[in-house]
């Protein structure tokens, strides 16, 4: 299981209480990632070069970024100050509107957000990730063998990071747990985002932690299936649906309210994980995702199997 993301009630209390010391957006405030920003900004400057005809080794002679450096900018690894998006702005030939419009984007791209407070933790791959799944409009994801971490309690989460890998510091499971539940918050925003995961049943019956701590992270997935079925979808892969198109992976899809950005993929093995942007691989494993979910049980008869397998951690 990938390191990053392997009583109910209880649960979602700390969770709010975490998001409000960390600041991240509340009721009334629309969610805005300065991830998913400095990636639309940087795909919409590559579109208007390349439509021009322009490599980037030229731009940088006319503006002094320098091509690895404009490279670097298009794909969101490197920031864009306003004096130079001007510059761009002379040589692509952009309207005021659409420098005004480029300007937004690049002044919410220098935010500073709640995951920047962990950098020390995570790989800048992983970081990276988190930014674009807090400004996700839409996420589809399989896990077999856990829960994902979207979904997790406080207990169950410290309980995988534990046992995650023996090369974690004890001192770093506390700030893990608390940037776990602080992604959550996407759960509670003004428009949450749109969330249907496959679970495989090991992942039900897998004793993490220890059968209370699973009890209650069965009832907190039975308490959001029930109560936000409108934006969170919870459906159980069973025994006996066979082999299927993802069986023994793990997958993550993000998809964005903007048509600049394109669906991306997180995938993760046993110690990395890595993010995919590839139009055909995405397009296959997105397929690859919605035929396993057609080949699930539907929302009703997962959560009877969810409850089922609560009561039996509860009672033996």
């Amino acid at each position: 299981m990938y390191l990053e993301d392997a009583g109910c009630d209880t649960e979602i209390t700390e969770t709010r209480s975490l998001l409000d010391h960390l600041g991240a957006p509340q009721m009334g405030q629309t969610p805005v990632s300065s991830t998913v920003q400095a990636l639309e900004l940087g795909l919409r400057l590559r579109e208007r070069r390349e439509q021009l005809g322009l490599t980037a080794a030229a731009v940088g002679k006319q503006t002094g970024i320098g091509g690895n450096n404009m490279s670097s900018i298009e794909i969101a690894k490197r920031k864009l100050t306003a004096t130079k998006l001007q510059e761009l702005a002379k040589v692509y030939e952009l309207s005021d509107e659409e420098l005004d419009e480029l300007e937004v984007l690049r002044a919410q791209a220098e935010r500073r957000e709640w995951w920047d407070d962990y950098a020390r933790l995570y790989s800048e791959e992983f970081l990276r990730f988190i930014g674009l799944e807090a400004g996700a409009s839409i996420v589809r994801e399989y896990a077999a063998e856990t829960i994902p971490g979207l979904l997790q309690t406080a207990d169950y989460a410290r309980a995988m990071i534990r046992g995650g890998s023996p090369y974690i510091k004890p001192v770093d499971v506390g700030p893990r747990v608390e940037s776990r539940l602080a992604r959550q918050g996407r759960l509670d925003d003004p428009d949450p985002v749109d969330l249907t995961v496959v679970i495989g049943q090991t992942a039900l019956r897998q004793e993490v932690g220890s059968r209370e701590i699973m009890a209650h992270q069965l009832a907190r997935l039975a308490k959001l299936s029930e109560e936000r079925r409108e934006h969170v979808k919870i459906h159980v892969m069973p025994y006996s649906a066979g082999a299927h198109p993802v069986i023994g992976g793990g997958l993550k899809i993000l998809s964005f309210n903007s048509q600049w950005l394109p669906d991306m993929v997180w995938q993760e093995a046993v110690t990395t994980g890595s993010l995919i942007d590839r139009p055909h691989v995405v397009r296959e494993l997105s397929a690859s995702f919605d035929e396993a979910a057609d080949r699930a049980l539907d929302l009703d008869a997962s959560l009877e199997i969810i409850h089922q397998v609560r009561k039996e951690m509860e009672t033996r």
